[in-house]
């Protein structure tokens, strides 16, 4: 494989951990939003509680407010968890994106050091052709003197 074809395949890297990055970035953004409409809610769950237990209610009542209450605190829990595995992945992305940066820009360096030295051996080549011409030059005036 060519260092041109590598260089592209490692840009494309670059460019698909980056989309993975904002379609994560993107999942964090609504699973926080969510945690912090269930945590809302359950606010209000708790001061409507604390409002009907000061009224009185039926051991029904009681059950099935903490059976709710159990319930939202679970699903709170399940989006915490949800959150904490996408931040760790987001931060696995992060540290996977910066890599392939580090390898495209390692390849770059790569690329600008084969086309100096192309450029050298070009150069001499270029040189030892003038040489050898001037060399002719002098020979051939040489002969014609002699």
């Amino acid at each position: 494989m060519s260092l041109d074809s590598i260089r592209k395949v490692h840009a494309q890297t670059v460019e698909v951990l980056m989309m993975e990055l904002s379609d994560i970035v993107h999942t964090l953004a609504r699973r926080e939003e969510q945690y912090r409409s269930m945590e809302i809610q359950i606010q209000r769950d708790a001061e409507a509680y604390a409002q009907q237990t000061g009224q009185g209610m039926t051991i029904e009542e009681l059950l099935e407010w903490q059976g709710k209450m159990s319930a939202q605190r679970d699903a709170l829990q399940e989006v915490r968890v949800s959150i904490d595995r996408t931040t760790g992945l987001w931060q696995q992305t992060q540290e996977r994106l910066l890599q392939a940066r580090q390898e495209c820009k390692l390849l770059e360096r790569v690329a600008e050091r084969r086309k100096t030295a192309v450029r050298a051996v070009m150069a001499r080549r270029e040189q030892r052709e003038t040489d050898e011409a001037a060399h002719r030059q002098v020979s051939i005036r040489g002969d014609g003197e002699s």
